[in-house]
């Protein structure tokens, strides 16, 4: 679909001027491109900006734009800017429109014609009547905030947001807390106050009150006694066969025809079934001792247990009695 009937506008009838004309090229006629700029990268920029050119008379604006910030980014020119700001006004991103012709402006200086330059500041003048103020207030600082997907600041805002005419989706980010949207429909020239409010976070409070709680000696007692009667059990099995592997030793010492290595390994065995037999005694012991500990220390009176959640307005509560 073609655009341009849509555009009757001073600013249109600049872009129907300039967009063919190669003035307006990164490095055409009248703009000779930098010393220490390689060939290649202005042919690519030329190359770009010519792809540019035709995809805007084709109205495919979106890809235009890429073509026509891709030959700047090769080749900063500032005659391009015109051009994109161009684009963006057929995109009806004036927001974007106005800035890429403020740097226009800014960086063609004396070069650019007094005559262009009038145009241009009447461009800028009815751009400026197709934008909107919005006062944006948000109760959480460090939020991202994005026009159209677009970020333009970091709560709380200084100023107010600046967009374009029509219906804009204002959304704000915040860590820990997700995200707020809103569409809103603005005319140019307005003045809109927002306020987006993230909930409280929610807080989980725990609170014991001191009741009759568990009967007897408690989990812990029963882990620690069960394990060292478990330890106790292995140290008694594998006390048993290091005595026999000591008894084979003995008697393969004994016997004819035993070889040193049969008699080293038989030795090593009875050894480390020894130690594995020291080892599980330790350990049943302690064991043994720290349940000993546990039901000496344990309250001998029986308790009853209750647990309750209280859930308030942005709060949970916990609440147990043991």
């Amino acid at each position: 679909m073609n655009l341009r009937a849509l555009a009757l506008t001073p600013l249109f009838i600049g872009l129907l001027v300039t967009v063919p004309a190669s003035a307006d090229a990164p490095a055409a006629a009248g703009a000779s491109a930098p010393a220490a700029a390689p060939e290649d990268v202005t042919l690519q920029a030329r190359e770009h900006f010519g792809q540019a050119t035709k995809l805007y008379k084709d109205g495919d604006f979106d890809a235009a734009l890429v073509q026509f910030e891709r030959a700047y980014q090769l080749k900063p020119n500032y005659k391009v800017l015109y051009n994109i700001g161009q684009t963006y006004f057929q995109l009806r991103e004036y927001v974007e429109a106005r800035d890429s012709m403020k740097r226009y402006v800014k960086e063609g200086g004396e070069r650019i014609d007094p005559e262009r330059l009038t145009a241009v500041n009447k461009d800028l003048a009815d751009l400026e009547r197709r934008l909107a103020k919005v006062t944006l207030t948000v109760n959480v600082a460090g939020a991202t905030v994005l026009v159209d997907g677009k970020k333009v600041g970091v709560t709380p805002l200084t100023e107010p947001i600046v967009v374009s005419e029509g219906q804009r989706a204002i959304s704000v980010e915040a860590p820990n807390r997700g995200v707020l949207q809103r569409q809103i429909r603005v005319a140019g020239g307005d003045q809109q106050a927002l306020t987006l409010t993230f909930e409280a976070p929610r807080t989980v409070i725990v609170k014991t009150v001191p009741q009759e709680a568990r009967t007897g000696p408690g989990a812990a007692f029963w882990a620690t006694a069960i394990g060292a009667v478990a330890l106790g059990a292995g140290a008694g099995v594998t006390g048993y066969f290091a005595f026999q592997a000591q008894d084979d030793n003995r008697r393969q010492r004994k016997e004819f025809g035993v070889t040193p290595s049969q008699l080293d390994d038989s030795n090593k065995r009875a050894k480390t079934l020894a130690l594995t037999t020291d080892i599980l005694s330790g350990a049943a012991l302690v064991c043994a001792g720290v349940a000993t500990v546990i039901l000496v220390t344990s309250p001998s009176h029986s308790r009853s247990a209750s647990l309750g959640l209280n859930v308030g307005l942005g709060s949970a509560v916990l609440s147990g009695r043991f």
